[in-house]
């Protein structure tokens, strides 16, 4: 009988000391759970500054493709000449494309000279300069009155009764020789508007005229 009562107390302190580990112990579940969360939580944290870092790549990228302004190359090309303005009696910035560069185009007078800059529109470098005697574009007065053809005077007073308010220093124009004849070839820009035109430098005929917005 002793014999059968301490077996049988065995046996149920078996089950228990078997049952309470079971309950201690971790499931692999769970530990895969806690070992995969906390990777997570490390990855998210270093995705926020590169994300910072790319915004501000973008905004330098922006930066770099600005222009510079009409009036910021008209600077540059009379710095280059050693001009004021008011030393000019015309002058003419437009903006166009020469073998896929965005430039300048800065043509005036000063001093009986004609004045041409191309001039990069991203980075204000001059590309090219010229500079020619303006009496070969026409003079005016008595040379060109003795040959037979309108003075350059008289060519841009031909022009501006075209667009009224504007004045000689909005008119660009020279002398051109077209299918055997000689034209004034020019244009004035008044108000942000470009008026293109040729006119006939023996009759003072208007040959063409062309109205367009002027380029920003």
């Amino acid at each position: 009988m002793k014999k059968r009562m301490i077996c049988v107390i065995s046996i149920a302190a078996l089950i228990f000391s078997l049952t309470g580990c079971g309950a201690e112990e971790k499931s692999p579940a769970a530990e895969n759970k806690e070992v995969t969360e906390q990777p997570k939580t490390e990855e998210n944290a270093t995705q926020e500054p590169v994300s910072e870092k790319n915004n501000e790549g973008d905004t330098d990228s922006q930066e770099k493709s600005a222009q510079i302004s009409k009036n910021e190359a008209k600077k540059i090309a009379l710095k280059d000449a050693g001009l004021s303005e008011s030393e000019l009696s015309a002058i003419r910035v437009k903006l166009d494309t020469d073998d896929g560069v965005q430039q300048y185009e800065v043509e005036f007078y000063a001093d009986g000279k004609e004045y041409d800059y191309d001039i990069d529109a991203k980075t204000g470098k001059i590309r090219s300069k010229d500079t020619d005697i303006e009496d070969d574009f026409g003079g005016s007065g008595a040379d060109a009155n003795a040959s037979g053809i309108l003075s350059k005077k008289d060519a841009e007073k031909i022009a501006l009764k075209k667009v009224p308010g504007a004045t000689e220093k909005d008119v660009y124009l020279k002398l051109e020789h077209d299918d055997g004849r000689q034209v004034y070839e020019g244009s004035v820009i008044y108000k942000k508007m470009e008026y293109e035109f040729e006119i006939d430098a023996e009759t003072g005929k208007i040959l063409s005229w062309e109205e367009e917005p002027e380029d920003d």
